[in-house]
């Protein structure tokens, strides 16, 4: 099983004050979250994992929006933990996790993950497993000027844990991405560029300002 590395609840307090800065500041946080949100629509009652939940927030404003049976799943328990508080039913990803919900879910959505793991590919593969035929799958990652180009808070905890790596082990563009997304038996079908100045969202990059990509699939 191809996963990223566990953090404790320390950095999981560290990435929720870092989401409150994007959002209500930057504010490409908020057009993400957004944006993840609007790709995520699909039929009443649908099954919908957050994968790589972290401390839940996509999967709490996509169950807010939408009344979908909402999960979340991640290699941490403690964000497991802070998920489950806010209401949110998350699970440990295991290799059980895979059998038990083989083709099991209508939309997944994976967020700020892809780039931390070893193999990409293998990762997409994975999850593809978990949705149903023609399931949705929303994928939202970083568009960084250099790999690892990471929040100060980020950087707070590596200097803290005195852990001097980069978090992140891809720095993958839009191209990159929809080669991967094809090799794992996706089909992209919209995108767009989150920027923390106007114009907020864009179909095309701008290399100073997009901060994050997200795209809406199928499964083939």
């Amino acid at each position: 099983m191809n996963k990223a590395a566990p953090y404790d609840s320390f950095y999981s307090k560290l990435m929720d004050m870092s989401v409150w800065i994007y959002t209500n500041i930057l504010r490409f946080g908020k057009y993400e979250n957004e944006s993840i949100i609007k790709f995520a629509a699909a039929v009443e009652n649908s099954n919908v994992l957050d994968y790589g939940c972290n401390t839940g927030r996509h999967a709490s404003s996509v169950k807010q929006a939408y009344g979908y049976n909402v999960m979340g799943a991640d290699i941490n328990p403690a964000a497991i933990s802070v998920a489950q508080r806010k209401g949110i039913p998350a699970e440990l990803i295991t290799p059980k996790f895979f059998e038990k919900y083989s083709s099991f879910f209508d939309i997944i959505i994976n967020s700020h993950v892809l780039e931390h793991v070893d193999d990409p590919k293998d990762f997409l593969v994975n999850i593809r497993g978990l949705l149903k035929e023609e399931g949705t799958f929303v994928i939202a990652i970083p568009q960084e000027r250099i790999r690892g180009d990471i929040s100060p808070l980020q950087i707070l905890y590596f200097l803290f844990k005195l852990k001097f790596e980069n978090p992140h082990k891809h720095n993958i563009s839009k191209d990159q991405l929809f080669t991967l997304l094809i090799e794992a038996g996706f089909t992209p079908k919209e995108h767009i560029f989150c920027n923390f100045i106007p114009p907020f969202l864009t179909k095309d990059r701008i290399f100073i300002t997009s901060r994050s990509l997200v795209v809406k699939c199928t499964k083939n």
